[in-house]
């Protein structure tokens, strides 16, 4: 139970918070537009891109205690063929960090679909068997709050852009902070579980993640803008 609720909260409420905390450093944030902006780069980035890729690995390598953790059988191939669904919509939340056109909005329809049809297919268990294991359960938290707040922060952000728009100069450094984010993150759960130490994997893939964010928009030119320096 302790590695679902970690993702829930590494793929959910991190870019949340993540998003929430670089507005607050970064002076240069000031519209509307651009602060939507940043929640929709660390959703886009570590919530999708993250999760994805994070779930492929983990269907393709570990599949056995993926399963396990469902409370569904092992051995099947279907597991090659989801790890491969979760490849795809990592590659298409990576792809949207750098996109402000209708790619994000495609995106956003594949994570919903996926999403919201896992938790069919769990729920239908839960009724049909009672299997209340973790992967059954707890998985469904994110699948179904992760499309809704993309498609709410999508949709403000269109709403916003009627206003002003955040320009690729500004944009540019926040994609590179969000990917180091993202593979320092997710890279630190991947080897956590894989040990058996995911909290502790977490951990320091968040703090080596916060660290890389705060060099990279630290140390961007003038033209782009910087942290407060006191």
């Amino acid at each position: 139970m302790e590695d679902f609720i970690i993702r829930i909260f590494l793929y959910t409420l991190l870019p949340l918070l993540s998003a929430a905390l670089v507005i607050r450093l970064d002076r240069r944030i000031q519209s509307r537009t651009q602060r939507l902006e940043v929640y929709l780069l660390y959703l886009f980035g570590l919530g999708v891109a993250g999760s994805g890729i994070g779930g492929f690995f983990g269907h393709l390598f570990l599949s056995d205690i993926v399963a396990e953790s469902i409370g569904w059988e092992v051995g099947s191939p279907f597991q090659l063929e989801m790890g491969f669904a979760n490849l795809a919509l990592g590659v298409l939340g990576l792809i949207a960090t750098a996109r402000r056109d209708g790619f994000r909005e495609a995106t956003v329809i594949a994570v919903t679909v996926i999403g919201v049809g896992a938790s069919i297919v769990h729920f239908i268990d839960i009724a049909q068997t009672g299997n209340l294991a973790p992967g059954n359960t707890l998985q469904n938290i994110s699948n179904l709050i992760k499309p809704a707040l993309l498609i709410g922060f999508l949709r403000a952000s269109r709403l916003a852009e009627t206003i002003g728009d955040v320009g690729e100069a500004w944009s540019v450094k926040h994609v590179q902070a969000v990917g180091w984010m993202t593979g320092m993150a997710a890279g630190g759960f991947g080897f956590g579980f894989g040990f058996n130490q995911a909290l502790l994997g977490t951990a320091l893939g968040v703090l080596a993640g916060a660290a890389m964010v705060y060099i990279t928009l630290k140390n961007r030119g003038k033209s782009v803008g910087s942290f407060e320096n006191g």
